[in-house]
């Protein structure tokens, strides 16, 4: 049973505790998928960003130019590389940085350029772009 609905058929285990549930569920909860290390994937054992930065002032997101959260969260993001272009999880997560067939080779902070840090802490904050 998904621990969210409470219907049969739940299918997402997180390895952090216990707790099975529908992927449609656990993405509106703010739940993460892990394919990788610990396999966690539930609200309260997503990752969480390990930059310690807060905004001097409201900083727009790069990509849609509307405001995020002071503080990165499940839903703002900021560059682990140069700690100063911050993002909204939807806005990376849509494409918003490099829409085509290739987008994985060129997927990087659109402020400083940085791929490897970029995409290592990208993937882990379960942010998927297509290498297809």
């Amino acid at each position: 049973r998904c621990c969210i609905c409470r219907l049969w058929g739940a299918s997402v285990t997180c390895r952090g505790r216990p707790r099975i549930f529908h992927f449609p569920c656990g993405s509106e909860r703010g739940c993460v998928s892990q394919f990788f290390r610990e396999f966690k994937s539930c609200w309260k054992h997503r990752p969480v960003q390990r930059v310690q930065t807060v905004q001097q002032e409201q900083t727009p997101c790069l990509i849609c130019l509307e405001a995020v959260a002071g503080w990165p969260c499940y839903k703002t993001f900021v560059c682990p590389a140069c700690a100063s272009a911050w993002f909204h999880r939807r806005c990376i997560q849509g494409g918003g940085i490099t829409p085509g067939p290739c987008s994985l080779h060129h997927f990087c902070c659109p402020l400083c350029q940085d791929v490897a840090t970029f995409q290592a802490e990208m993937f882990r904050l379960d942010i998927k772009i297509p290498d297809r």
